[in-house]
């Protein structure tokens, strides 16, 4: 790639940062200490997504399967390997791969954590075979003014949520609802509980299609491609290797020495003061498990045995809410959130939100191949007619409704976990046992979401019993206090390796019940300042 953000001989130069991956952890991180002239070169598994790339019309009408494909999509270019309770499945996860990362390809819902969300286990008391912390290394208040930064970074749009108001928050007024939407917030104002506009990093131009699921061809989808690493290269003086395969970091028994990758064929070794990992808490662990050496048998950082383990995704049934009459659904797909079921008659449930796509029978067909990829039942296992078949007829039934989805926390069990595997694309498989207790909580946010709303509203659940959310896989190099429980420190640092970060949602000691990438750009700030300190 002849661009001048790309640097002829990397493996020359000494870079003060090296950050493998360029999504909403390790862009936003990078573009922070570009911003304040440090060295930072992006390691890419995917493409540069800017410039002269063609990025699709922003619609998810159907995702390629070819590697090829796949990556000038913005997609992650393999399946996913795995077992669960339901089942081994190999399947095309919801995953980006390029600048951006899955930032690319989400629908930019930008909300923060709950002060609970920090002391998990208070909240959880019988799930006694849980491996919970008590609370996290960090508090809510420690990271709210992190919040407040990354909300403006991203340009976050909404209104105040009635049950955790800020009135500091950077957040922009939203566009009007649709007909349809405003009717339906009005009916769960009425079903006593607190909608609020959704926290959406997206300007909404005309045209706007939500992209959610799609790369987005406007300039409207905030991810962290063009918020942080397009103006980190362009303007700041970073680099970025794109199509680089990281294929392991070389260590001495204090320090990450050098990261070994892949590039046009050819094998170099970068060196940095400071190496940040942001592959993806499924990425992320399995570098450092393929990381191994005479000093680091186990994998690197990984002396307490925790890397890959503690493996959360949430859990997210879709909904159909239907109106009680017909009214035009023209505007932002992303419009409604509520809280109420967070903290429920005792018990910690989590978030309610639209899912922000239309519903169309292209839009159908595609959720059922997902659907049938990773779930190996055999009813999901319709093939092309029958999805043909499902998607015009759910088009013409649920085409008027407003989809929303659940956020459910999934809990960290020890056992749930990232493992090498070579007969996998990636080099690793996920192991995943679905608990009692959260099919239980699922069935409870069903029963009083029912019950809330039924005098007004008509909800429908679309998903099966099957219904992790491959979207939000974090946890697998938790942070903590004690290096014999945990991965790194309150700051990122790797407890062993003086100079090795990790700043994606793999820190997550706890799900809670919300969309991550939020609170993965907010401690990406915050890691970043406590990289610049030692480094200044």
């Amino acid at each position: 790639m002849s661009l001048p953000i790309v640097p002829e001989r990397p493996d020359d130069e000494a870079w003060d940062v090296v950050v493998v991956g360029a999504g909403m952890g390790g862009g936003t991180l990078g573009f922070a200490l570009a911003q304040r002239g440090f060295r930072v070169l992006f390691l890419e598994r995917g493409l540069y997504l800017f410039g002269d790339h063609d990025r699709g019309t922003g619609s998810l009408d159907s995702t390629p399967e070819d590697p090829d494909g796949r990556m000038r999509r913005g997609y992650w270019p393999h399946p996913i390997k795995g077992r669960s309770s339901f089942g081994p499945v190999e399947f095309f996860g919801p995953f980006g791969a390029g600048t951006g990362g899955s930032s690319s390809v989400y629908a930019a819902q930008l909300e923060r954590m709950r002060p609970a969300d920090f002391e998990p286990r208070r909240h959880h008391p019988t799930a006694t075979d849980s491996t919970l912390p008590e609370h996290w290394p960090i508090s809510y208040d420690e990271l709210l003014p992190y919040y407040r930064r990354a909300e403006t970074l991203y340009d976050v749009c909404g209104t105040d949520d009635p049950l955790q108001p800020d009135p500091e928050a950077p957040v922009r007024p939203p566009p009007p609802m649709s007909e349809r939407d405003a009717f339906v917030f009005d009916a769960l104002r009425a079903s006593d509980l607190n909608p609020y506009r959704a926290h959406v990093g997206s300007r909404f131009v005309p045209g706007c299609v939500g992209c959610g699921g799609a790369l987005c061809p406007k300039s409207c989808k905030a991810d962290s491609g063009r918020v942080c690493v397009v103006p980190a290269v362009t303007s700041h003086g970073a680099r970025i290797l794109p199509s680089c395969e990281v294929l392991r970091i070389e260590a001495t028994a204090s320090r990450a020495e050098r990261v070994v990758c892949r590039v046009q064929g050819r094998e170099i070794s970068v060196t940095g003061k400071v190496i940040v990992l942001a592959a993806g808490a499924l990425m992320t662990p399995t570098l450092l498990l393929r990381s191994q050496s005479s000093i680091w048998p186990d994998g690197l950082a990984n002396r307490s045995g925790r890397v890959g383990r503690n493996l959360m995704m949430h859990t997210s049934d879709q909904l159909a809410i239907r109106p009680s009459k017909t009214l035009p659904a023209e505007g932002p797909q992303k419009a409604i959130s509520l809280n109420d079921f967070y903290l429920r008659n005792g018990r910690k449930l989590g978030n309610l939100q639209s899912m922000g796509v239309p519903v169309s029978a292209g839009v159908i067909s595609e959720y059922l191949k997902q659907r049938a990829q990773k779930d190996p039942k055999w009813y999901l296992q319709m093939g092309r007619l029958g999805r043909k078949v499902a998607s015009t007829v759910g088009a013409a039934i649920f085409g008027q409704s407003v989809v929303m989805a659940s956020i459910v926390e999934d809990l960290p069990y020890h056992e749930n976990r990232v493992v090498l595997d070579a007969s996998s694309p990636n080099g690793m498989r996920f192991e995943y046992t679905y608990p009692a207790e959260l099919r239980e909580r699922n069935q409870l946010f069903r029963d009083e979401l029912q019950k809330a709303v039924s005098k007004h509203l008509t909800a429908l659940t679309l998903s099966g019993e099957n219904n992790l959310n491959f979207g939000h896989v974090c946890g697998t190099c938790r942070a903590g206090e004690d290096p014999t429980t945990s991965v790194v420190d309150r700051d990122g640092r790797c407890h062993e390796l003086e100079n090795l970060f990790i700043a994606d949602s793999s820190y997550f000691p706890s799900a809670g019940g919300i969309n991550p990438s939020l609170t993965i750009a907010a401690n990406a700030l915050r890691i970043a300042d406590r990289i610049a300190s030692s480094l200044a």
